[in-house]
């Protein structure tokens, strides 16, 4: 690794990996694999995949922060969990027309309060039923939202999530991030690009400002980020390009934010994923230091928390979902 010039104060930079984890392929409609073609084949592949990403990144010292599908979290509760029990983060992943019956048409971010509300309370309850606890925290699929997304999340008593990745634009499926903040934050409950002062802490992806894309890996246009499996992003010039942000930026949360899906071979060491994530590991081992930025692994509940805390809001007096809709 490389060092830091002497006598230089390092500063923290909170580094989260993240996955999203998908229903089998076998589980989805044929409409739903067309709106998204990310997922695993069956559930061995799944379980794999899982297991062995959060132990490629645990060993470097990083926890491992999961948004679970509802039917994840049926088919796959020992392992999630287990893996919760040594430190994961478990939150609430969703594609409508991924729900089991394919009913759902759209992703969040295209219908309007009502049914928005309607299609969390359903994800919510499958997934709470499943895991035995309440989610707390969000990811939608394609990071798609509108503007009633992070009232609604607030009122169905999650306290966090990674809904934004800033700078996105596709509109076909719901996620349009232009202009929003790219640091964590107290949402705004009215409109999603804003800083606000709820008690929903949102944590974007990151980007690098300086590698603009027409066409990006989901089709949209916006900026290189670190989705692991990615082949069209360079990584560890990603990597370099957001922590030299943080640094000049200097946010009081600087983040680096990854993420992946459980589709990708992690237990292959030749699989491109797992060469992208050693990539990725490898970068933030040499850029950080230089940069005078100290790597801090949490996880989305553990900076959620710090945040709240910091600006003297306890977690333990948020209150239950079941509490937020009485």
């Amino acid at each position: 690794m490389a060092e830091t010039k002497p006598g230089r104060p390092l500063h923290d930079v909170y580094v989260l990996f993240t996955m999203d984890c998908e229903p089998a392929k076998t589980e989805v409609t044929p409409y739903g694999t067309r709106m998204s073609k990310s997922g695993p084949s069956n559930w061995a592949e799944s379980a794999s995949a899982i297991r062995h990403y959060v132990a490629a990144v645990r060993v470097h010292g990083f926890p491992v922060t999961l948004f679970i599908h509802p039917e994840v979290a049926a088919n796959q509760r020992d392992l999630l969990r287990e893996l919760q029990r040594d430190g994961a983060c478990l939150g609430l992943h969703l594609h409508p027309y991924k729900l089991a019956g394919g009913r759902h048409r759209y992703d969040l971010g295209a219908y309007p309060y009502a049914e928005q509300r309607a299609i969390l309370e359903e994800a919510a309850h499958l997934w709470e039923r499943a895991l035995r606890q309440e989610p707390r925290w969000f990811r939608g699929g394609y990071f798609s939202a509108n503007d009633a997304t992070f009232a609604l999340l607030s009122e169905l008593g999650f306290r966090g999530g990674s809904v934004s990745i800033p700078g996105r634009v596709l509109p076909s499926h719901g996620s349009v991030w232009a202009g929003a903040e790219p640091y964590p934050h107290r949402a705004h409950l009215a409109f999603r690009q804003l800083l606000g002062e709820s008690d929903f802490v949102e944590i974007p992806v990151s980007v690098d400002w300086k590698r603009p894309v027409e066409v990006g890996e989901a089709g949209e246009q916006g900026y290189e980020w670190p989705y692991i499996p990615a082949e069209k992003y360079d990584h560890p010039q990603v990597i370099r390009g957001i922590l030299e942000g943080v640094r000049r930026e200097a946010p009081r949360y600087g983040t680096l934010v990854m993420d992946t899906h459980n589709d990708k071979d992690y237990a292959d060491p030749h699989h491109p994923a797992t060469v992208n994530l050693r990539r990725i590991l490898d970068a933030i081992a040499s850029a950080a230091p230089p940069l005078g930025l100290r790597p801090v692994g949490v996880t989305v509940e553990q900076l959620c928390d710090r945040l709240l805390l910091e600006e003297g809001k306890a977690p333990s007096r948020l209150g239950s979902r079941k509490e937020k809709r009485q």
